[in-house]
């Protein structure tokens, strides 16, 4: 079960650099561009994949689909403008807040119905607020504090992706369906984007073609590795595990974009970084209270 989860190891350290090429190429590309470049490989790879081995993309869902698609969306074409303006690590420890997003759902819905929330939960709510303010100091300080607030949008957005991605696997629909419906949805979604907000496509450099083509390999190698993980793997050490995309992407960033962060930078990633596991580890222990609690008054 440990090595089934260490490929959420593999799936952050794919998703960082994938995040690395599409920030190396963003000065050649549009951010809608690379977006419909990624969705367009990933969805041909899947429609040949499933086509081998004879399966059905066919669905009894597609609201469900089309909920979580336009989440998903809105979310990577952000993310994607956003890659071009803030340092790497900066970007990706903001983006990877969402289970703060996900702890700070569970205690409003505990005051909703009258309970007294964890607090461990409002504890992992106030230390990654604290590690949030330190990482988006810079940024605020340089004029990017639209970029950084946009990162934390994005965040925010993949909270309510999250729970239509859990309605989808409740009524058993297999991942490799709801990968490709997004990546359809993307696909389509990105072209009349670029068609009615971007200046068209680019005619690449050989840098900019070859960091393109990277980007959409270590795209569907990350979604292959996270789709594995979690089939196969502790679900909460494989949600623990993600945030090592915060490391990664701080260490590429240094190697590969000269963004040397300072101490108190490295001081909020950590924070935000224990934040999110702490409010991982316990947002999981409020959902199967909430099952178990559903299963009794049934």
């Amino acid at each position: 079960m440990f090595a089934q989860s260490l490929w959420s190891l593999a799936a952050a350290a794919f998703f960082s650099m994938m995040a690395a090429c599409v920030k190396y190429c963003n000065d050649v590309f549009g951010p809608l561009e690379l977006v419909f470049y990624r969705s367009l490989f990933t969805t041909l790879f899947v429609f040949i994949t499933v086509s081998l081995r004879g399966e059905t993309l066919k669905t009894q869902y597609p609201i469900l689909h089309l909920r979580r698609d336009v989440l998903g969306f809105v979310s990577v074409a952000i993310w994607f403008f956003t890659l071009g303006m803030l340092p790497l690590g900066t970007n990706i420890t903001l983006t990877y807040s969402t289970p703060l997003f996900l702890a700070l759902n569970f205690i409003l819905l505990a005051l909703w119905k009258k309970e007294q929330p964890e607090w461990p939960l409002i504890g992992s709510i106030l230390l990654g607020f604290v590690g949030i303010v330190v990482v988006m100091r810079p940024s605020f300080l340089s004029g990017d504090a639209v970029s950084a607030l946009l990162c934390l949008f994005v965040a925010f957005i993949d909270l309510f992706g999250y729970w239509q991605i859990r309605f989808l696997g409740r009524v058993h629909e297999p991942s490799w369906r709801v990968v490709f419906y997004y990546s359809l949805f993307c696909t389509v979604g990105a072209l009349l984007g670029i068609l009615f907000f971007e200046d068209g496509f680019h005619m690449p450099n050989t840098r900019a073609a070859i960091a393109a083509f990277l980007m959409c390999l270590l795209a569907t190698g990350g979604m292959l590795a996270s789709t594995r993980a979690w089939i196969g793997g502790n679900m909460l050490l494989v949600s623990c595990l993600g945030f090592s995309a915060i490391p990664f992407s701080e260490l590429i960033g240094v190697f590969f974009f000269k963004n040397i962060p300072d101490m108190l930078s490295l001081i909020g990633m950590t924070i935000v970084a224990a934040a999110g596991m702490i409010a991982t580890v316990y947002t999981k222990k409020a959902e199967k209270a909430a099952s178990s609690s559903e299963q009794k008054t049934r």
